[in-house]
């Protein structure tokens, strides 16, 4: 037998960052997503296109957002705003870690579904984008559990909004959204 025959003869598996599983995710939700205001997603908007850079292959159809849409997250999150700074530090970490364990639990996915949205290698999803994003949430988890005792002096401000960039979507999602749950202040995004 030749060496030729012995990699002939290989079956290999699909990779463990194939896109199959994200795909599916797509379409399990029509790939096409409205804004996720007030705790679900609001119907769909005119939108645009995202497409895998690599392959031009569309992936979804993603809500442009409005005026309107933006005065409706300002609007639910100062609605919020009252109970959540309120909300003491060591409660906030626990849906700070939840959110931690969900990513990592997801990680995969969600690697996956950042490298087909913005092109860059799987491996800088995988290995460096999805688990800051897990390591945020759970820092600003600690953080928050010591607000009463490190910080006291301190207060939320109220609602924060943010522009995420379309290179780091994910990362930049939690670098903005931890502190900001955390210290108590809702967000608009």
């Amino acid at each position: 037998m030749t060496i030729k025959d012995i990699f002939d003869s290989m079956d290999y598996g699909p990779a463990l960052e194939a896109t199959t599983e994200a795909r599916a995710w797509l379409d399990r939700h029509g790939a096409t997503f409205g804004h996720w205001i007030d705790g679900r997603f609001t119907a769909p908007e005119a939108g645009f296109e995202t497409k895998n850079p690599a392959t031009g292959q569309r992936l979804a159809t993603i809500s442009q957002g409005s005026a309107a849409t933006v005065d409706a997250a300002v609007s639910a999150a100062r609605r919020a705003f009252p109970k959540w700074s309120k909300t003491p530090g060591h409660q906030r970490a626990r849906i700070l870690y939840a959110l931690a364990r969900l990513v990592q639990k997801h990680a995969r996915l969600l690697a996956v579904l950042e490298t087909m949205d913005n092109g860059k290698p799987i491996r800088e999803s995988r290995d460096i984008d999805v688990p800051l994003v897990a390591r945020h949430f759970s820092y600003h988890a600690g953080l928050a559990q010591l607000l009463a005792t490190e910080q006291p002096d301190m207060a939320p401000l109220g609602v924060c909004g943010a522009v995420i960039p379309w290179n780091f979507p994910l990362l930049m999602l939690a670098w903005k959204v931890a502190p900001a749950l955390g210290r108590g202040c809702p967000k608009a995004s």
